[in-house]
């Protein structure tokens, strides 16, 4: 239906087709939302999320958060005092649905990370402020460690690229999804699988034969892990990719995105259609409680 900020943000100009409200309307059902923003890349996240959020059937109110021990130059942490709620700010905040992305940090120890204590306070926050929340990416690799002592394991070079995923046990996430769907991954490290169905209280929802588990959800909803990106957009991949060439990595194209698998052509997109379905669902399934 629309998006209420409860800051505005720079990119909020340069979304299009996305309504913003100024206030909420009383008649009208609503969630509200965190996004605990851990990407170097903050607008095209903020712009992603957004529009992956902006569902026909709901307001949804969005607070951007940020973790205050995490080490930033003095610009962007003068964006994230501007546009952001601290997590100081939020501990008594209630939210109907939270979403913690990824962070480029897979080449660390969990315990070399400067935010890494904070991070362990949020995620015992979600335990009773949140309804539901989404892991994204290394996000979902910590948390699985954090909640059930589920491991990761590295990969002997980075997986990135479009990936056919299937559905192992249907649940209301993956309501209208097709039986085989494309999602972006791109990631140094992968979920241990046997771990995952060892345990009684998760389910293994999705899966990828060549990239391996995709959606982790808790057998109550409150959790839900997810190794992709299907917040993605067209070109984020291929960003990432140069931004890798740049640096002098020697990495692979990410395989089947480009047109003819050539780096000189156009990105295929193929997944927005799953990406709305996905993040809907958990809107509607998983965030909303119905009061009447």
């Amino acid at each position: 239906m629309s998006i209420l900020l409860s800051k505005k943000l720079e990119v909020q100009d340069k979304i299009k087709g996305v309504k913003f409200l100024s206030e909420l309307n009383p008649k009208k059902s609503h969630v509200k939302v965190g996004i605990l923003n851990l990407m170097p890349t903050l607008e095209d996240t903020e712009r992603q999320l957004i529009e992956a959020l902006d569902a026909p059937l709901l307001q949804v109110e969005l607070d951007f958060i940020y973790l205050t021990t995490k080490n930033v130059d003095s610009e962007k942490l003068e964006y994230y005092k501007k546009y952001y709620y601290s997590f100081d700010e939020i501990k008594n905040e209630y939210y109907d649905g939270l979403i913690i992305t990824g962070a480029p940090l897979e080449h660390l120890t969990y315990s070399d990370i400067d935010y890494i204590e904070e991070l362990k306070e949020f995620f015992k926050y979600t335990k009773t402020h949140v309804h539901s929340t989404i892991f994204l990416c290394w996000a979902s690799q910590f948390g699985l460690q954090y909640f059930y002592g589920i491991n990761r394991y590295n990969l002997p070079e980075k997986l990135s690229g479009l990936y056919e995923h299937y559905i192992v046990k249907e649940t209301n996430l993956t309501k209208g999804f097709n039986d085989y769907f494309l999602i972006p991954q791109s990631r140094y490290c992968s979920i241990i699988e046997s771990e995952v169905i060892k345990r009684k209280d998760l389910i293994l929802t999705c899966k990828s034969n060549e990239s391996g588990v995709y959606i982790v959800e808790s057998l109550d909803g409150k959790r839900i892990f997810l190794t992709g990106h299907a917040e993605y957009d067209q070109y984020t991949l291929d960003k990432e990719y140069k931004r890798d060439i740049n640096k002098g990595l020697k990495i692979d194209a990410p395989c089947n995105y480009y047109k003819d698998n050539d780096p000189a052509k156009e990105p295929i997109y193929s997944w927005h259609a799953t990406a709305t379905l996905l993040y809907h669902n958990w809107l509607y399934y998983y965030v909303y409680q119905d009061e009447t």
